[in-house]
């Protein structure tokens, strides 16, 4: 087997989904555990509502920055291939853009747990890199599922992309203010990043599961009907 034959069995339609539901079990659990014990400068509990998500993995101050960092590593890792193959099995161009577009994202993530909130200037660049590929990236997942002409998700999926593409525009386009000296008890721009995460989580894991379920029940019947003929 070649190198490109090797390849594309690790993100062919047996595999892909299984690192999509990987990286989407590590991206909730690596990701919700450290809020549980959070402590912030103030000795105040972690909120959804006023804490950014990258304070998790503040070093020196979240108790579990390095399982969340490590998290956002893993998740990032186990979502590239995913996104080769979920871009191959749409069968179309806007899939294979969506999935190098994907690809990129998902190396943001990677380097977000790399260069926790201490790095500033290099944890600015990774997150902004993540949001902007990701508004692009939803986009064209939903326009991808939605144009197939060999159906094998259901286009009803593609509402789950448009609305992945609201979100993350309104958290970067929006005319929300950001967090400022005295942290408030509710901040809409630290709310819809939040929702970001939820919805890009949930959305790739819904997609994982959907073809891996699909792709198994195949699988199962084609080997029902071998033994079937034998």
């Amino acid at each position: 087997m070649t190198v490109g034959e090797e390849i594309r069995t690790f993100v062919n339609e047996k595999h892909f989904p299984q690192w999509g539901i990987i990286g989407s079990i590590i991206g909730l659990v690596f990701i919700l555990v450290p809020q549980l014990f959070y402590t912030g400068t103030l000795g105040e509990p972690f909120s959804m509502f006023n804490h950014y998500v990258s304070e998790l993995g503040e070093l020196g101050v979240s108790e579990f920055a390095m399982m969340f960092n490590i998290g956002l590593m893993l998740a990032g890792i186990f979502f590239i291939p995913f996104m080769f193959g979920l871009g191959l099995y749409l069968e179309n161009i806007l899939g294979k853009i969506a999935a190098v577009i994907g690809a990129f994202s998902s190396l943001s993530i990677y380097l977000v747990g790399i260069y926790p909130m201490n790095n500033a200037t290099m944890h600015g660049i990774t997150a902004i890199s993540f949001f902007l590929s990701g508004l692009v990236m939803t986009v064209l997942w939903a326009l991808a599922i939605l144009m197939q002409r060999n159906v094998k998700i259901p286009k009803i999926f593609s509402l789950g992309g448009f609305i992945n593409t609201a979100i993350f525009a309104l958290f970067l386009y929006g005319p929300w203010e950001s967090l400022g000296a005295i942290r408030p008890v509710f901040s809409m721009r630290v709310t819809l990043e939040w929702a970001i995460y939820f919805a890009i989580v949930s959305y790739m894991f819904i997609l994982a599961l959907y073809v891996w379920r699909i792709e198994k029940n195949a699988e199962s019947l084609q080997e029902y009907s071998q033994s079937f003929q034998e």
